[in-house]
Formats: C-alpha cells, sequence, structure tokens
C-alpha cells in the first residue's frame, strides 16, 4: 500500500509517517513501480508508535520499546533459551523502567494541569464577585482595596500600594505564612484608621526609638485582638524559618525601611516565643 493509505489507515498524516521515517521508528519500505510499498508489518508497527504516543509515551522511550521485543511477553522472555534470558529479562526491565517514567511524567503534568485548573477556577470566582485578581488572599485583597480608598492623601495612598505590592509578591513566591491571614482584618474602622495612621509615617524619618516603638505597636495591636488561646494556636502553627524568609524577601526589596524590617522581624519572632505555651 501507498503512504497516504497506510496513513489514513493509522488514524495519521503523511507528513508524519514520513517523520517517523526521518527518526528511524519506521523502516522505509522498499519500492515497487517508483512508489514505496507498506505492508502489515509497516501497519502494525505504526499502529503500536501511534498508540504509544496517545498514551504519552516519549518518540526517544517509544523506540527503545520498539527496539526490546522480547520485553513485550513474559512468555517470550520465559521460553527463551537460557544463554539469551538473561538478556531478555533486561530488556524487559529497561522497556518497565522507560514507561514507568512516561507514566511519572504524565502524573507530573496532570498534578499541574490540576493545580492550574483550582487556580483559574478561584481566580474566575473572585472575578465573579468583583474582587481584585490578585496572588494574595481575597481577605488581604480587600483590606488593602479598603485602606486605599479610605487614604486621607496620595503619599499615603502610595505606602498602600507599596506594601500591597511587597505582600502580593511575597504570596506570588509563596513566601507569606498562611498565619499573615491574622494581619489582615475585615472591616474595623478603628483598626484602619490606626493602619492609615501608620502608613503616613514614612520609616526613613523616624528616630531608632521611634522605629522600636513602631515595631511593637503592631505586635500589640495583633495581641489585642486576638485572645491568648488563639495567640498560642498561632504561635504552635507557625514556621519561624518561613517568617524569617518573609522577612529577608522584604529586606531585599529594600521597602519599607531596613531598620522596620529588622526590628519587625526581632519583635514578631520574640512574640511567637512568649505566645507559646510554656510546656
Amino acid at each position: 500500500m501507498r503512504v497516504a493509505e497506510i496513513a489514513e489507515l493509522t488514524g495519521t498524516t503523511v507528513r508524519t509517517v514520513r517523520y517517523y521515517h526521518s527518526l528511524g521508528l519506521l523502516p522505509i519500505p522498499g519500492e515497487r513501480g517508483g512508489w514505496r510499498d507498506y505492508d502489515l508489518g509497516h501497519v502494525a508497527r505504526l499502529s503500536r508508535i501511534r498508540w504509544l504516543v496517545q498514551a504519552g509515551v516519549s518518540l526517544e522511550t517509544i523506540r527503545r520499546v520498539l527496539d526490546e521485543p522480547e520485553a513485550t511477553g513474559v512468555e517470550r522472555i520465559d521460553d527463551a533459551p537460557a544463554a539469551g534470558a538473561a538478556e531478555a529479562r533486561s530488556a524487559a526491565g529497561s522497556v518497565v523502567e522507560d514507561l514507568a517514567g512516561a507514566l511519572a511524567a504524565v502524573e507530573d503534568h496532570l498534578a499541574e494541569v490540576t493545580r492550574q485548573r483550582d487556580m483559574l477556577a478561584g481566580l474566575l470566582e473572585r472575578a465573579r464577585t468583583g474582587s481584585t485578581v490578585s496572588p494574595m488572599s481575597p481577605r488581604m485583597a480587600a483590606f488593602f482595596d479598603r485602606l486605599e480608598q479610605a487614604a486621607p492623601d496620595e503619599a499615603t495612598r502610595c505606602a498602600v500600594r507599596k506594601e500591597r505590592d511587597l505582600t502580593d509578591l511575597a504570596c506570588y513566591r509563596g513566601q507569606m505564612p498562611p498565619e499573615a491571614e491574622f494581619l489582615f482584618v475585615d472591616p474595623d474602622p478603628r483598626y484602619d484608621a490606626e493602619s492609615l495612621a501608620l502608613y503616613s509615617q514614612d520609616p526613613a524619618e523616624l528616630s531608632d526609638a521611634q522605629i522600636e516603638q513602631r515595631a511593637r505597636a503592631m505586635v500589640s495591636r495583633l495581641e489585642a485582638r486576638l485572645t491568648s488561646e488563639h495567640l498560642a494556636a498561632l504561635a504552635n502553627s507557625v514556621d519561624t524559618e518561613a517568617v524569617q524568609a518573609l522577612f529577608r524577601l522584604i529586606t531585599t526589596t529594600g521597602y519599607p525601611d531596613t531598620r522596620l524590617t529588622q526590628t519587625l522581624e526581632r519583635e514578631f519572632l520574640t512574640a511567637i516565643d512568649r505566645w507559646r505555651p510554656s510546656e
């Protein structure tokens, strides 16, 4: 049969058949009457190639699988002469490894596609409800939306946006500890006003003593909102190494101020130790 016929019979294209020839996957048949004459053996091999491709097996792996026919059946291995039995079993093991690797690759891809699907579903839901589409949680986004709208001047609004950008970056990089949700409260006029007052201050203009006072005030605000039981649970669940990694990221950006970042890190780590119930 001609190339167009074998392509149609196996559900592929003439171009693909020729591509397999170029890779050495499919033997080139002899000619008859000036055109290549494919036989049933070519059809069977091409069918197997297409079958393995549809299973997600790479062409390189397919080459190894097809070049080791002894590995396709246990009976053939068991019936092989003693001199060739070890070689046949080795070939079978190689095919098993290749197919196991192909399966692992497909499973990894499936996991990634599942993750993307879940992300898109979450983003779609947020878009439908009018929430900001962002790597940060809806609660965090709502907090920054609220403060931006309530900011009394452009300088304060700019500071809120920078903090938002930093939070976005940390969430995108996966470096925002889940416990940080406690820092972003639901609508609370008093808390929002206090937050805006802090954003209105330029840390670069504060003295070291004022930096210390501001850092302690931020920890105290959290302690005032949560019960001792909540603080203990928070301290027990938080990964202090993750907290340190977050502050290293903040330091790398240079915002809002290195002194404030370092002082906040120290105060929060000290507070976490203090919140943990004594043994």
